[in-house]
């Protein structure tokens, strides 16, 4: 698989101790919520942008979801007053025993305030069975303070240039020298990484 097309499916492919355990607590907490459903989960991941939060989130939700159906997914520039109230009408349908509902809002903080204030009803009238998770780019100022209350928050750190350069290294055979320097124009942003990445390898390949 080339850098471009990389996906984890684990913990462990996940680049940087913090996305790891982040990752790692989804999947324990995944099969608790199987094991005994109806769970209520509200989650806000955030954090530098290319640190992996949309991937742990789809992660964490194809884990739960009975059926790819069950999960939709939204950026936050598009959560709108009218698709709230359709998930709130939705909501009065209680999901089949053992099956979640799951709503995945990237970059939440891009919402408008009016969205955001119907969103926080939402989630506090929202039955067992619901899954909210949501991303944001550090920019947790532009969320209403009520958010703080109404979602658990984790802080994806960043992965260092050395993870980041061995990852390289040990995926696809770069030099260390050459994985370094990719590392650290990218800045600690992994997916500017993999791009980068590709283009060397793509470049390789013509030469």
């Amino acid at each position: 698989m080339d850098p471009s097309e990389f996906v984890p499916l684990q913990p462990s492919d996940f680049i940087g101790e913090s996305a790891r355990r982040i990752a790692a607590m989804f999947a324990r907490k995944s099969e608790a919520m199987l094991a005994v459903p109806g769970d209520r989960v509200k989650t806000l991941l955030y954090g530098a942008p290319g640190t992996g939060k949309t991937r742990l989130v789809e992660m964490f939700a194809s884990r739960i979801a009975w059926h790819p159906t069950a999960i939709e997914s939204v950026n936050g520039r598009n959560v709108t007053i009218d698709l709230v109230r359709r998930w709130q009408e939705s909501s009065h349908y209680i999901p089949v025993k053992g099956h979640y509902v799951i709503k995945i809002c990237n970059e939440l903080d891009t919402a408008p305030p009016a969205a955001q204030d119907l969103l926080l009803t939402y989630l506090d009238e929202s039955p067992g069975g619901t899954v909210f998770l949501g991303t944001s780019n550090l920019q947790l100022m532009c969320l209403s303070e009520r958010f703080e209350t109404r979602l658990q928050q984790f802080k994806v750190e960043a992965p260092s240039t050395e993870a980041i350069a061995a990852f390289l290294v040990k995926r696809w055979e770069f030099e260390k020298d050459k994985a370094l320097e990719i590392a650290i124009g990218a800045n600690r942003n992994v997916r500017a990484a993999l791009l980068d990445a590709q283009s060397v390898l793509d470049v390789q390949r013509i030469a």
